[in-house]
């Protein structure tokens, strides 16, 4: 039964990691421009950050859900944000031929800070745990803050492997895609701003509609 939470955790979270959004994103460019070592900080921070809204969630889900509704120029910024990031990766991207100075120095603490604020500053997240966690509480088993420390634990570890997990075969196939020829990165490019920009249209539908 301990374990359950552990695969729970896991399988949660791969199924919010799955979708393409602006860690996935990053991850797969990053790959592409550096190499997946640096990716990888990306992909670890971000799991830390995951792994912090789904507490986040599990101990107020409530009140952040009215916090949403009460404050929906949070969605607004977001979906603009997407909007106008997948603009530049579809348009802008590949016309801006610069070549990256790599700094050793401060790589990682750059890449980690960007993959925990990427993943900490994002509301869509949140809702989704938020989400999650009632479905599980209704379906599957109650979790609370009064749950055993032991089975918190699995089900937070199991949040941060599938995460990171998840990123690790995004970095992998950026980094697969980073041997092929220019015209490869091209594509990727133009797939990764089309998704943004279908993902913020798709949330501004669906802000409107609610």
């Amino acid at each position: 039964m301990t374990l359950l939470y552990l695969l729970l955790g896991t399988l949660i979270a791969v199924v919010g990691a799955v979708p393409l959004g602006p860690v996935n994103l990053a991850v797969i460019n990053t790959s592409i421009r550096e190499n997946i070592k640096s990716a990888s900080y990306i992909a670890l921070a971000a799991g830390i950050g995951e792994v912090i809204l789904a507490l986040f969630a599990l101990h107020c889900s409530i009140e952040l859900s009215d916090f949403f509704q009460m404050n929906q120029w949070i969605q607004i910024i977001f979906i603009v944000a997407f909007f106008l990031i997948g603009l530049y990766f579809l348009f802008l991207v590949n016309k801006t031929n610069l070549t990256p100075k790599r700094r050793k120095t401060k790589l990682s603490n750059s890449k980690f800070i960007t993959g925990f604020s990427l993943a900490l500053l994002n509301p869509p997240v949140i809702i989704y745990w938020i989400l999650a966690i009632s479905l599980t509480n209704k379906y599957v088993f109650e979790l609370t803050l009064q749950n055993p420390i032991s089975s918190l634990f699995l089900f937070f570890l199991g949040i941060y492997l599938g995460k990171i997990g998840t990123l690790y075969f995004y970095g992998r196939w950026g980094n697969k895609m980073a041997k092929n020829k220019d015209d490869s990165k091209t594509k990727l490019h133009r797939i990764i701003g089309i998704a943004l920009l279908v993902i913020s249209i798709f949330q501004g539908i669906k802000f409107l509609v609610e």
